[in-house]
């Protein structure tokens, strides 16, 4: 399985919404610049954040994105949702076996899978995540431009 660059970047555009929740609205030019995310690109990716009420907008000079929620009350799987869709969509295409996989053992395989998945997905909140990208930040060595 793969994650997407959709996934990896709403993510992390969450994660710097998180970290400066205190300061109000964060514009996308922003999170841009701090994550290395194309401006472009992250203007796509927080209309899915918005529609499923993770984030709140509002345009003008002033404007910017917010967490709709705090960040404990957030969680990955929500996040990923809003991007993705399913966190784990195994249902065949094929009618024939979409047919077959109803009879077959192999269906349980997947179930399971995306039960776990879902799970551990639902347990980890922005919050924590927030805190292990200001833990890595601050172990990151100063850098002095002269």
């Amino acid at each position: 399985m793969r994650v997407s660059t959709r996934a990896w970047y709403g993510l992390m555009a969450m994660v710097e919404l998180g970290l400066r929740a205190r300061h109000g609205r964060v514009q996308v030019r922003e999170i841009s610049e701090s994550q290395g995310i194309p401006e472009e690109y992250l203007e796509q990716l927080m209309l899915p954040l918005k529609r499923a009420g993770l984030v709140k907008s509002q345009r003008g000079i002033r404007g910017g994105y917010v967490l709709a929620r705090p960040t404990h009350q957030i969680t990955v799987r929500e996040i990923l949702e809003a991007l993705e869709g399913p966190v784990l969509d195994a249902e065949p295409i094929d009618p024939v076996l979409k047919e077959r996989a109803k009879l077959s053992g192999v269906a349980e395989v997947w179930e399971r899978l995306r039960k776990v998945m879902e799970a551990t997905l639902q347990e980890i909140t922005l919050a924590q995540v927030c805190a292990w990208e200001q833990e890595r930040r601050s172990r990151q060595p100063l850098m002095f431009y002269i």
